[in-house]
């Protein structure tokens, strides 16, 4: 008897284990989906639409990726930008712009390599207290260690899909450091396979200057302005976006200069922009070219001593006036009271205000800033691996207008997709890039606690994906309780599981029904829709209609009108369920 209760409560206690235990994964199974549901899942399986001509990894689907390396894209690009004050004419996501247009230039030129996408959280000082340009609103800024978990979980999610060489390259002085540490680190612990490099040489803007001087007589360093802004980087910015430095606005006011440099003709703008991004393109590919060949990055510059000691080199205490990024006492655009000398910004992304921008919102009852946690991942055979990130460009601004007083901090791309080594889930399939869920929850904080510090009083996680919430959740409830009322943070999980009941437009109007056919792919209509409405391109939908694969699930997406009124519908209706929770939850 006593045999028979030992062996009955064996079995108790190993049905549940032996029931919750899976079969192993097929080895070709990559794209999100399982080979054996459908091919397009399968490792091996021919990419149905032609080959990219991105050279972001974010704008290609995972076979995209795969394809590439396959063909001999042996590099990977990591550039970091950043978020902080620019004097009154350029936004604080200044040096993200000048990178989407440099590291295309640089990766093209190259022809072997890929660019990550742009990493614009970096140190900018401390957020508790505020110091450095962290003084100014809209400054982001991430803890020195923060930084470089994230620069090394992101070298290491490529590595572990065989990029052979790995350049972190940034637009800004204050990355320099932290990008040299990790890649001396990355390659000592990889013993120099891959190649990890940090290239200093992209971040030389006075030899940009000279060269702009000697060749087309441009020089923004004889009457300078005094601001955080010159004519080299402005029109770097202007060639990728006009908006990003206030052109139109500047000319209709007639404040279209910089250090003495007319940027009023549009045409000679473009041309003089075009020669700085070739310019700089040839010096980092060079140096690129230069750090693989070494197998490292070069030994730091010995910087020269000064003449003198004592306190000759002190500097004046600042003037607590100052923000901007500048000295109150060289520009009165550099103080804190400043009137904001263009019109109100109408963007509700913080990256595409200046820093006056969102002192001004901050004044005018703005008082609660969404930060949206979107992932890079596989996603079948015609949605990009930045799918989750052009949903939230859509669904983020649609939240924050809904609300009507909150504004959108830049989207979090680096999220946990699986283990990185060894690869398990998303990681298994080229162009995912993982965090650890520790770095991933430091980051938020950083974000948050920037956002805080500017005196946001709600702090809000949004995600689009499943892997991502727990850590919002967690990270809003430490905050919440570390600030004692002194601002919220709140995590809404309905906006990615929506309640029963919801409003589902696509069933509604019996779009989508249960007899419907399912392809077994990380795809639906639903997202679809939502992404093609961020941009068609995402959802790869000229290709797919030239191919006759414009369908999902049994969907046809073929109709481009009909797609972009529903994918509209599609976001507004998410938007406005996630606006009324934001507004209960942060009474």
């Amino acid at each position: 008897m006593k045999t028979l209760l030992t062996l009955g409560l064996a079995l108790v206690l190993s049905t549940p284990v032996m029931a919750q235990q899976r079969p192993a994964p097929d080895p070709r199974d990559m794209g999100g989906g399982s080979c054996e549901a459908n091919i397009y899942n399968c490792a091996d399986t021919p990419n149905p639409l032609p080959a990219a001509t991105t050279v972001w990894v974010e704008e290609m689907t995972w076979m995209d990726v795969r394809d590439a390396l396959a063909n001999g894209t042996t590099t990977v690009l990591i550039p970091t930008g950043g978020m902080e004050p620019n004097g009154p004419w350029l936004v604080t996501g200044k040096h993200n712009h000048v990178l989407h247009a440099n590291c295309d230039a640089i990766a093209r030129q190259l022809g072997n390599a890929l660019c990550a996408p742009i990493i614009p959280f970096v140190p900018e000082g401390s957020y508790d207290p505020p110091t450095g340009h962290m003084t100014s609103p809209g400054t982001i800024s991430a803890r020195q260690e923060t930084f470089e978990a994230v620069l090394t979980d992101v070298a290491s999610s490529f590595k572990a899909h065989g990029f052979e060489n790995i350049i972190f390259f940034g637009d800004s002085g204050g990355n320099q450091g932290g990008q040299r540490a990790v890649a001396e680190q990355l390659t000592a612990k990889w013993g120099g396979s891959p190649v990890v490099a940090q290239v200093r040489e992209f971040y030389d803007y006075e030899g940009v200057e000279q060269y702009m001087a000697d060749e087309y007589g441009m020089d923004g360093r004889i009457n300078p302005d005094n601001l955080h802004d010159d004519p080299v980087i402005a029109l770097n910015m202007f060639i990728d976006d006009p908006s990003s430095i206030r052109w139109a606005e500047r000319v209709d006011a007639g404040l279209a200069t910089i250090n003495g440099i007319d940027i009023e003709d549009r045409v000679k703008n473009l041309e003089l922009a075009r020669a700085i991004v070739a310019f700089r393109a040839d010096v980092t590919v060079d140096a690129i070219n230069a750090a693989i060949e070494r197998g490292g990055t070069a030994p730091a510059p010995v910087r020269p001593q000064r003449a003198g000691g004592g306190g000759r080199g002190q500097r004046p205490a600042p003037d607590p006036r100052t923000m901007g990024g500048g000295d109150c006492r060289q520009n009165a655009y550099n103080c804190s009271d400043a009137v904001n000398p263009l019109p109100e910004a109408t963007s509700v992304w913080i990256e595409e205000m200046t820093w006056m921008d969102v002192r001004d919102a901050l004044d005018g009852g703005k008082t609660t800033a969404i930060i949206s946690t979107g992932g890079m991942e596989p996603n079948g055979p015609w949605l990009v691996t930045g799918k989750h990130n052009y949903v939230l460009d859509a669904n983020c601004e649609a939240i924050a207008r809904d609300l009507g007083n909150a504004l959108c901090a830049p989207i979090v791309k680096w999220v946990p997709e699986g283990q990185i080594e060894p690869q398990s889930s998303h990681m298994r399939s080229p162009g995912t890039i993982s965090l650890r869920e520790e770095t991933f929850e430091a980051l938020l904080t950083d974000v948050a606690g920037s956002l805080k510090a500017h005196g946001f009083e709600n702090i809000v996680f949004i995600g689009d994906s499943g892997g991502n919430q727990t850590g919002m959740a967690k990270v809003a409830e430490a905050l919440t309780a570390h600030w004692a009322g002194e601002a919220k943070a709140v995590h809404i999980a309905e906006y990615y599981r929506a309640p029963e009941g919801s409003r589902n437009v696509l069933r509604e109007k019996g779009l989508v029904t249960d007899g419907m056919p399912r392809d077994g792919l990380h795809d639906g209509p639903g997202i679809t829709l939502n992404m093609l409405i961020s941009d068609p391109a995402s959802v790869r939908w000229a290709e797919r209609v030239a191919a006759d694969q414009a369908t999902i699930n049994g969907f046809s997406i073929e109709s481009l009108e009909r797609s972009l009124m529903l994918g509209r519908e599609i976001s507004e209706a998410r938007a406005a369920r996630t606006a009324a929770l934001i507004r209960e939850r942060t009474r």
